[in-house]
């Protein structure tokens, strides 16, 4: 767990999970999903106001069954994969960068590191036969 921020005063983190992103600014603080996000301080937040949703919103959160209806056609995903992918991507390559043990410059088009020849071992496997 993070210090608690002093712009929560009483309030405590959630210990289930989320995020404290510090910046130069102020903070954002989020539980796990995105649930409750705010900015710190208060202040801050109510200046900002709520941003806008861009993407649609799953009743009771059941992102599954959401999965399921965008597959037969009753609804849109709300997280289409033209957006889920480039952030699996994105997040992907940030394991790539841990295990290079380097700032990595990457080629999305390409699908290649360019600077660190070795972290490109990381972008593949080589699968057993048969696989």
């Amino acid at each position: 767990m993070p210090p608690k921020p002093e712009e929560l005063g009483e309030e405590e983190l959630n210990k289930g999970g989320g995020a404290l992103l510090i910046g130069s600014k102020g903070k954002l603080l989020h539980e796990t999903y995105g649930a409750n996000p705010r900015l710190l301080p208060k202040s801050l937040h109510d200046s900002f106001g709520e941003p806008a949703k861009k993407l649609p919103r799953i009743p009771g959160q059941q992102h599954e069954l959401n999965w399921v209806a965008a597959a037969q056609g009753k609804a849109e995903a709300s997280c289409p994969f033209e957006y889920a992918a480039r952030l699996t991507e994105t997040m992907l390559l940030g394991v790539v960068a841990l295990h290079a043990e380097k700032k990595i410059q990457y080629d999305g088009a390409n699908m290649r590191v360019t600077n660190v020849a070795a972290a490109n071992d990381f972008l593949k496997r080589e699968y057993r036969t048969g696989w």
